[in-house]
């Protein structure tokens, strides 16, 4: 039985794997402006079902999961993408924190655009790996210790996806303070 486990472990893996590599090569081959099937999306509303969803993960490992929305905010885009973009940032986060941390999620306005932060109390990135966090399949040895099943893309896919949605993502990080990465998406006219 334990082979048969195996097995459909690593072809669950593999699935995975072919799968991000081809949302990856589909983004690369399209056009990164706004589609115009694209509807308004409730951000704020996404960011809480996201939170709500993580929060048993969060409890488990005896994180602080806090949501710090100052108001609700739209954006224009595909619903589905924009989860998968917060939902890799915050399990990223939920992964590199240790018990008793902290992850914030926070989203102001500003200007024609929303800001969205997911900031966590982790182990931090060292300054020479900040440039390379979206390069794909890219991995700090350390974060292998954490998180042996990642394949290194998940950040590679978040920041094609914000830029699909005419945004950016950025990020500041100090070792053995923590992370924030901080997204940036036009809000819907």
């Amino acid at each position: 039985m334990d082979k048969l486990d195996a097995i459909a472990s690593a072809t669950k893996q593999m699935t995975c794997l072919v799968e991000d590599l081809l949302f990856l090569a589909r983004t690369d081959a399209t056009e990164t402006t706004l589609t115009q099937e694209w509807r308004a999306i409730p951000i704020d509303e996404l960011l809480e079902d996201l939170v709500d969803f993580l929060l048993p993960q969060a409890q488990a490992k005896e994180i602080t999961l806090k949501l710090d929305l100052l108001e609700e905010a739209f954006v224009k885009g595909d619903a589905f993408q924009l989860r998968r973009l917060f939902s890799n940032l915050l399990e990223n986060a939920l992964q590199y924190t240790l018990p008793g941390g902290t992850v914030t999620i926070s989203l102001v306005s500003q200007g024609k655009f929303v800001a969205i932060g997911v900031e966590d109390t982790g182990i931090g990135i060292a300054p020479e790996h900040v440039p390379l966090v979206f390069h794909r399949f890219w991995r700090a040895d350390k974060a292998r210790t954490y998180r042996e099943d990642g394949s290194g893309l998940g950040l590679a896919i978040a920041q094609a996806i914000a830029q699909r949605h005419g945004g950016e993502i950025v990020l500041s990080s100090q070792i053995g303070v923590g992370s924030c990465f901080g997204v940036r998406l036009p809000i819907a006219a």
